[in-house]
C-alpha cells in the first residue's frame, strides 16, 4: 500500500517540530518549513514522491535515522515507507550522502544544503557558528566558505545545481568584496 494515514502523518509532524522546538534559530521551525517548501519544489521538477520527500524533509534534522525508525514503529508505519523515510535521514548528511538510492533523499538532502549556499546560506552559517557553536569570528568566516563550497560541490539533482549556479556565483563575488575590505585593499 505504501501510503500513511492521516492519523501516523500527524503524528510524525509533531514529532518532528516538537524537536525543532528545541534547537536554536538556525536549525528551528523555520528551518524545518523551509526545506519542507524547498524539498517540494525538487520533488516536483526531479520527479520524486511528495509524502515521502515532505516527512523526509520534516524528520531530516534528526540525522540519526534509529531515532525516526523507532518513532515510524512505535506509530506503526508500514515497513516500507518506514524504510524511505529512514533512508532519507541517514543521507541527509554530507557524510553518507553517498549511500542514496533514492531520488527523494537526494532532494532531502538538497533541500537542507541549499540553504547554506548563497546570500542566505553565508549570513545563517556565520550567525549559526559564532551563536551556538561558540567559534570565533574568523574560525566563523573560515569556516563558512569551506561548509559553502563542499555544499555546492555535493548537490544530488540537476534542479538544486541550477538553482545554486546563481547562488554560488554570487557568493564567490561576495568573498572577493570581503577579502579586499579585509585587508583594505581597496
Amino acid at each position: 500500500m505504501n501510503k500513511l494515514i492521516k492519523k501516523q502523518i500527524k503524528k510524525i509532524k509533531e514529532f518532528a517540530l516538537r524537536y525543532y522546538k528545541t534547537l536554536d534559530e538556525t536549525h528551528g521551525l523555520e528551518h524545518a518549513k523551509r526545506t519542507v517548501k524547498l524539498a517540494e519544489y525538487l520533488a516536483k521538477k526531479e520527479g520524486a514522491k511528495l509524502q515521502i520527500v515532505r516527512l523526509g524533509a520534516l524528520l531530516h534534522q534528526f540525522h540519526n535515522g534509529k531515532i525516526v525508525e523507532k518513532f515510524l514503529r512505535k506509530i506503526k508505519v508500514e515497513e516500507e515507507m518506514k524504510n524511505q523515510l529512514v533512508h532519507c535521514v541517514k543521507c541527509a548528511s554530507t557524510m553518507n550522502i553517498h549511500e542514496a538510492k533514492t531520488i527523494e533523499a537526494k532532494v532531502v538532502y538538497d533541500a537542507d544544503r541549499l540553504q547554506v549556499i548563497g546570500p542566505f546560506g553565508i549570513i545563517r552559517e556565520i550567525g549559526y557558528d559564532i551563536g551556538a557553536r561558540k567559534i570565533k569570528f574568523r574560525e566563523a568566516i573560515k569556516h563558512t566558505r569551506t561548509i559553502s563550497q563542499k555544499f555546492y560541490n555535493t548537490l544530488q539533482t540537476k534542479t538544486a545545481k541550477k538553482l545554486a549556479k546563481n547562488l554560488h556565483r554570487f557568493s564567490l563575488k561576495f568573498w572577493k568584496i570581503f577579502d579586499k575590505w579585509d585587508k583594505a585593499k581597496l
